[in-house]
C-alpha cells in the first residue's frame, strides 16, 4: 500500500515529459514527493493517537501528555517525512487501536487489514486488538466475556479479506516476473529464526541501542520510564498492565527471535510506551500535578481566557517540553551523511561519455535514482573483486572506465586485484561521501 501510495505521490508531484513527451522523473522533486504520503499520516496520527489515549486512560491530561510525548519522539519526527512504509503502518495500526477501544470490531478489523498491506509489522498489535476492544470494562475478567469472543469473528472477516487480496496481488507480482512481498520482508533473516541463550544479553543491548532515544536521549527515557513503572505500581489498573504485558513481551519476542532490530522497526512501542508513561506520571505525582496545574494560574491573570487557554495542562508539561526537544539531535533514522552529495556525484558520472563503464559493487539503488532512468551509462555489479577482473579482462572495451564506491569501504581488494591484471588505477574524483578510480585495461 506505501509503495503504490508513494507512486500516486511521484505521478501526480514529480514526474514531469519533455518536448517529445518521454516521462522522466525529476530527482529533487521526487525526494519531496516520496515524503508526502508519510507526512500526512504522521499528522493524522497525532489526532487519532489522542482519541486512543483518550478511550485508554478516560482523563483528558494524560491524553495530552501522551499526545506531547508523541509529537516530539524522535521516531515519529525522524521517520515522519520519509518515504519508509513506517509511518503509515503506524497511522492505520492506531486507528484500528482506536476503533476496536471504541468497540467498532468490524472497522477495526479493516484498518488493521490495511496496515498489514502497509507494513505487514503491525501484526505485533494483533493481541492488543483482541483484547483492547473491552478497555471500557472495569476488570480484567470482562476480557475473556464470552460476549467479547462472540465479536472476535467480525474482527477477523475484514482481516483475512484483506490478507487474501494482498496474497493475490503477491501471486500476480511473481508470476509477472516480481519478487514475492513476503520474501522481500524475510531478505535479512538468518537461517534460524532462534537466538541462542547465550546471545540474549547482546540481542537486549542491540535492542536498547534504539529504544532508549524514544523520547529523546537515553537518560531521559530511563527517566520517563521509571516514572511510568512507579506510577503504575502507586495506582494499578488493569488496562495499563495489559499495555505493560504487551511492551514486555514485543521486547522478549525481539530477544528471543531473530527480527531485525533497524531503529524503525520499534516505532510500534511509540503509542503504546507513551501512553503508559504519561498514566506513570499523573499516578506517580497524583495530587501534586493538579495543585501546580496552571489551571491555579487562571486566578492570577487579568484575562479570562488564559484560565481556559491552559486547561488541563500542568506544570509536568512545562518540565516534559524542553526536555523532549532534545530529540532534534538524536541520532534516529540518521545515515550520518552517508548520502551528501550522491546527487552531485550522480550528475558527474552522467557527464562521462555515452556507454561508460561503471563498476558499482556498493551504491546500488540509491545512485539507480540520482543517475536516473534514462542514464546513457553501463553501470556493471560484481559481488567479488576475482568476477569483476574476469569479466573486465574479456569486455572487449578500449575507452577508461570507472570503479566508484562510498569512501567509508575499503577499495584495497578490489584495486590490487585489478593492478595484477595490468590494469592501470588512478584517482579520478572525490565528492562528498564518494569516490570513483579511473580505470585503463591493459595495452593489447
Amino acid at each position: 500500500l506505501t509503495y503504490y501510495a508513494n507512486a500516486l505521490s511521484l505521478t501526480l508531484f514529480a514526474v514531469d515529459s519533455d518536448t517529445n513527451g518521454v516521462l522522466f522523473l525529476d530527482v529533487y522533486k521526487g525526494e519531496f514527493a516520496g515524503r508526502m504520503f508519510s507526512w500526512f499520516c504522521s499528522i493524522l496520527l497525532v489526532a487519532v493517537y489522542y482519541r486512543l489515549a483518550l478511550r485508554l486512560t478516560k482523563q483528558r491530561d494524560i491524553a495530552l501528555l501522551a499526545g506531547l510525548f508523541v509529537i516530539f519522539s524522535p521516531f515519529r519526527t525522524a521517520f515522519a517525512a520519509t518515504a519508509f512504509t513506517d509511518m503509515p503502518m503506524l497511522l492505520f495500526a492506531t486507528i484500528a487501536l482506536w476503533l476496536a477501544s471504541e468497540k467498532r470490531i468490524g472497522w477495526s478489523g479493516v484498518f488493521f487489514a490495511v496496515s498489514l498491506a502497509a507494513k505487514p509489522q503491525s501484526i505485533f498489535y494483533l493481541p492488543l486488538l483482541l483484547t483492547i476492544q473491552s478497555v471500557g470494562t472495569t476488570s480484567m475478567s470482562s476480557v475473556i466475556d464470552t460476549r467479547n469472543v462472540k465479536q472476535i469473528w467480525r474482527f477477523f472477516v475484514p482481516v483475512l479479506m484483506g490478507i487474501g487480496l494482498l496474497s493475490a496481488w503477491d501471486v500476480w507480482r511473481v508470476a509477472h516476473g516480481g519478487m514475492s512481498f513476503y520474501a522481500l520482508g524475510q531478505i535479512n533473516y538468518t537461517a534460524t529464526m532462534f537466538t541462542i541463550l547465550e546471545d540474549y544479553p547482546e540481542r537486549f543491548a542491540l535492542i536498547w541501542n534504539s529504544v532508549r532515544y524514544l523520547f529523546g536521549h537515553s537518560w531521559l527515557t530511563i527517566v520517563l520510564l521509571l516514572f511510568g513503572v512507579i506510577g503504575f505500581v502507586r495506582q494499578p489498573s488493569w488496562r495499563i498492565a495489559l499495555l505493560w504485558g504487551w511492551i514486555i513481551a514485543f521486547i522478549a519476542a525481539h530477544i528471543m527471535l531473530i527480527l531485525n532490530t533497524f531503529d524503525r522497526n520499534f516505532i510500534v512501542l511509540l503509542p503504546i510506551v507513551a501512553v503508559c508513561i504519561a498514566y506513570g506520571i499523573f499516578s506517580f505525582f497524583g495530587r501534586t500535578t493538579q495543585a501546580f496545574s496552571l489551571q491555579s494560574l487562571k486566578q492570577l491573570s487579568p484575562l479570562p481566557e488564559f484560565g481556559e487557554m491552559v486547561r488541563g495542562w500542568g506544570l509536568t508539561l512545562i518540565f516534559i517540553f524542553p526536555f523532549l526537544t532534545l530529540n532534534l539531535s538524536a541520532p534516529i533514522g540518521s545515515e550520518g551523511q552517508r548520502y551528501s552529495e550522491m546527487d552531485v556525484f550522480a550528475n558527474y558520472l552522467n557527464s562521462k561519455p555515452v556507454a561508460t563503464v561503471i563498476y558499482d559493487p556498493y551504491l546500488d539503488w540509491e545512485l539507480d535514482y540520482y543517475m536516473g532512468e534514462w542514464t546513457n551509462k553501463r553501470r556493471v555489479f560484481y559481488p567479488t573483486p576475482e568476477l569483476l577482473v574476469r569479466d573486465a579482462l574479456l569486455l572487449d572495451e578500449v575507452g577508461t572506465r570507472y570503479f566508484v564506491l562510498p569512501d567509508n569501504e575499503d577499495e584495497s581488494a578490489w584495486i590490487m586485484a585489478l593492478e595484477r591484471a595490468d590494469f592501470t588505477i588512478s584517482m579520478d574524483a572525490k565528492i562528498g561521501q564518494f569516490v570513483t578510480y579511473a580505470i585503463k585495461p591493459p595495452q593489447s
